[in-house]
């Protein structure tokens, strides 16, 4: 349902909206979607009718600029029936002050989404999903470098909806340089695709410095006391130099990335089930409408029913885009044996890190679910990228 408003300040804004829900076929529904803007004001109206039987139901908003294509517009100023606790009617409203989160960069472009989760859970920060805790089965019988499979345990936590962009790492780079940070790696086809050609120690500094450019404690640091924040050279840190409970970001391990790409399935070849062509993924061969060029990428959020070949929207059950294909995700982990079946955190040393995902000069079998790469942690590899999580 598509409804314009008038004006937000000189541009015309076209804002979409689309009602998301929870997974389960009893999930909150949102319907009759109704948005106007404020005569003189720069205040969005935004109204819903909510049907759920199960009790209360958490509600968050995602705006993009795009038309669509990614939801990343750092809107946070909403208030009204939002948030946590918010109970099933009629009428229900939102108000986002626009003017407060996005003044003088509104576009013809603009759309709203409406997500919806039954009971409380966290509200995911801009940009990433909440991905429930729980135990889930890792690995494939059939494929020998995942070792079988093994109940593991995983805690909630949030996760980047998108593999970082060139201009989500162009941003924070910006402000790493300028704050004692020293990277060198990084490339993207466009700004709305995913950087690439990173080196593993630069893809750990980038998340310190995300981190703190927005006020959140680092997660790595050079000492195990966990006083000196990593920022430059290539080090080798270990579990114990890293604030696991910090609420910034970081790696995924490869078990916190293998539940996320899964996406809640189980025992599926791809993060939506066990088939895969041109129109689910970018992989070696897949015949989109971005392998003449280089490199072969897609845009973040490109397989989301705009696709040519045309397909379906491809993200997993969690919301996630490109968890299979288009780059490979570094994890934080050796490459080694996975032991233990609690929030692992993989070997203690080695040579290799774990990357996840396959990517866009990859063929198919390189990204499974359950497919692990190994990769010289100094390597800029031209298909590597990354995505972070956070803790809750």
């Amino acid at each position: 349902m598509k409804h314009w408003i008038k004006r937000i300040g000189c541009t015309a804004v076209l804002l979409g909206i689309i009602s998301g829900s929870g997974m389960a076929a009893d999930a909150p529904v949102v319907s009759d979607v109704q948005v106007s803007q404020r005569t003189g004001t720069k205040l969005v109206d935004i109204s819903y009718d909510l049907a759920y039987s199960g009790g209360t139901v958490t509600v968050w908003v995602d705006v993009s600029n795009d038309g669509g294509r990614s939801y990343i517009v750092p809107a946070r100023t909403f208030s009204g029936h939002i948030g946590q606790g918010v109970a099933p009617g009629n009428n229900r409203a939102v108000v986002w002050n626009a003017e407060a989160d996005y003044d003088g960069l509104l576009t013809s472009q603009m759309k709203v989404r409406i997500n919806t989760r039954a009971g409380t859970v966290p509200v995911p920060p801009v940009g990433m999903v909440f991905i429930p805790g729980g135990h889930f089965q890792m690995g494939e019988w059939s494929d020998g470098s995942a070792c079988g499979t093994r109940t593991v345990y995983i805690s909630p936590m949030f996760m980047d909806r998108y593999e970082v962009t060139g201009v989500l790492w162009g941003q924070t780079k910006g402000w790493a340089d300028t704050h004692g940070y020293s990277m060198s790696g990084g490339s993207s086809r466009a700004s709305d695709h995913p950087i690439q050609t990173i080196s593993w120690y630069d893809a750990v500094k980038w998340c310190n410095a995300r981190s703190e450019k927005e006020g959140l404690t680092p997660v790595y640091y050079t000492d195990t006391a966990q006083t000196a924040v990593y920022r430059s050279g290539n080090t080798n840190i270990t579990n114990a130099m890293v604030k696991w409970t910090a609420n910034g970001y970081r790696l995924p391990t490869e078990s916190e990335w293998e539940k996320a790409a899964r996406g809640g399935l189980s025992g599926k070849l791809y993060p939506w089930g066990d088939s895969i062509d041109g129109s689910k993924a970018n992989y070696s061969g897949s015949g989109d409408s971005w392998e003449n060029g280089s490199p072969q990428t897609t845009p973040a959020g490109y397989y989301n029913s705009d696709q040519t070949p045309s397909g379906g929207d491809m993200a997993n059950g969690y919301g996630l885009y490109d968890m299979a294909g288009n780059v490979w995700e570094w994890c934080w982990n050796w490459f080694g044996t996975v032991e233990g079946d609690n929030n692992p955190k993989g070997p203690t040393s080695g040579t290799n890190r774990v990357a996840r995902g396959g990517s866009w000069n990859y063929d198919t079998s390189n990204v499974r679910c359950a497919y692990r790469g190994l990769v010289n942690p100094f390597n800029y590899y031209s298909s590597g990228g990354f995505r972070c999580v956070r803790g809750l």
